[in-house]
């Protein structure tokens, strides 16, 4: 009496709960601790990612500036091409190493072509 209907049926619905209520209000408390814990574990290797991904535009930045100054442009933006493809980090170590060994654009490009990562162009020397 002077409760209102809707109440009235929330309360039946509780009482037909197959287990305790406060098994019920522990497992929300549960699920809600463990999604926080995955939401920061995902924010934490969001971060992570973001770091190894902004490392790896820089290396590769600072190659095709390096390219640019000593072969010119167009073997530069040839390069910026290749390494869009160079995913691990032990392809790029080779390519700056070539940077540094080869004398010309063309020779830098023909190794590029050797290693599978570019295919043969006029470059610029």
């Amino acid at each position: 009496k002077g409760v209102k209907e809707e109440h009235v049926e929330r309360l039946r619905e509780l009482e037909d709960l197959d287990r305790p209520i406060i098994e019920t209000i522990w497992d929300k408390d549960y699920r809600t601790e463990a999604r926080e814990q995955g939401l920061a574990l995902g924010r934490e290797e969001g971060r992570k990612e973001g770091r190894r991904e902004g490392v790896a535009l820089g290396q590769r930045a600072t190659l095709v500036r390096q390219a640019r100054r000593k072969f010119g442009a167009e073997t530069a933006e040839e390069l910026a091409g290749v390494l869009e493809r160079v995913a691990d980090r032990e392809r790029t170590e080779q390519v700056a190493d070539l940077i540094i060994d080869c004398a010309s654009g063309r020779d830098l490009l023909e190794q590029l072509n050797r290693l599978g990562l570019a295919d043969p162009v006029e470059a610029s020397d």
